[in-house]
């Protein structure tokens, strides 16, 4: 069996996540663990601040989940681009569609303070790309990963101090309209999802995705599109499990600061050939990329 979670966000002081070991009810029981994203914090990670408390490492997490005898796939979001060179992943010849959800927005994360950065690193990069010819679907992804680690480069560290929590307070609540445009893009993102694969000739069956933290399950055309929530206070996760025999959506449940699988939210049957899990790599035209440091704003 192959268990699906996103948006650990180890690391991150709003996480659920106190430590690893919270999670052996969910990473236990599977064969194969997909990370779909988001999973540690990468951000600030070579700030002098991080010296004497470093962020969380891969290293750290891979050993733990194989300490329970399940394998572990990192696929890469906005937070931790840098954590493999997976962007997205298939099953079933594409029938299973599998990625983070950061390339939907064309400024990545609409809701962010950074977000016009985001957007106008983004769409350089993109321009370089079509300069060169066609673009594929992890040529797309890896220009999305490159503003995200920009944006990474460009950010004040944390200040720990009471007006430094202040100000990250102020700055997640101002605007005003800031929850009205996380609740714009929690309608707007099945569709723009599938519009995304679309975009560059996918047409999965199902596509499994994160990146804006709301559990949810929405039917668009021919596709089943699945948002796996993140382990934040609010509003909560969720685990997509792959069998053989088909697909299931489970509540993440939290007790005494640990976590286990819930409840079946939905089912759908499909034969599964588990074996197909297929992680692309990238076409040799992606080696003249411009990298993040040759994007300017």
């Amino acid at each position: 069996m192959i268990r699906i979670l996103s948006d650990l966000h180890w690391g991150h002081k709003a996480s659920l996540i106190n430590d690893l070991d919270s999670l052996e009810g969910l990473l236990s029981e599977p064969d194969e663990v997909i990370f779909n994203g988001d999973t540690l914090e990468q951000k600030f990670e070579n700030s002098p601040s991080h010296l004497n408390a470093p962020l969380p490492s891969i290293g750290q997490f891979e050993n733990c989940v194989k300490s329970w005898k399940t394998k572990a796939h990192f696929i890469t979001g906005n937070h931790d681009p840098k954590i493999s060179q997976h962007h997205y992943c298939e099953l079933n010849d594409g029938e299973i569609l599998i990625t983070h959800g950061d390339g939907i927005f064309k400024d990545i994360a609409p809701w962010s303070q950074n977000a016009q950065l985001l957007g106008e690193v983004a769409e350089q990069g993109l321009n370089h790309l079509q300069r060169n010819g066609d673009v594929s679907f992890y040529d797309f992804l890896l220009t999305i990963k490159d503003a995200c680690i920009e944006e990474h480069s460009r950010l004040k560290d944390y200040d720990p101090t009471v007006w430094g929590k202040l100000q990250i307070f102020l700055r997640q609540a101002w605007p005003p309209t800031r929850v009205l445009k996380i609740l714009d893009c929690w309608k707007a993102t099945p569709q723009m999802a599938v519009n995304m694969a679309h975009r560059y000739g996918l047409s999965p069956k199902f596509l499994i995705i994160g990146h804006t933290h709301k559990p949810a399950i929405h039917s668009i055309e021919q596709t089943t599109v699945i948002n796996t929530g993140s382990f934040l206070p609010w509003p909560g996760a969720t685990a997509v499990d792959l069998t053989e025999k088909g697909i299931s959506v489970r509540k993440v449940v939290r007790r005494n600061s640990s976590f286990f699988i819930g409840k079946t939210i939905q089912q759908f049957e499909l034969e599964i050939d588990l074996d197909s899990l297929r992680f692309p790599t990238p076409e040799p035209k992606s080696t003249s990329q411009a990298s993040p440091q040759q994007l300017t704003v």
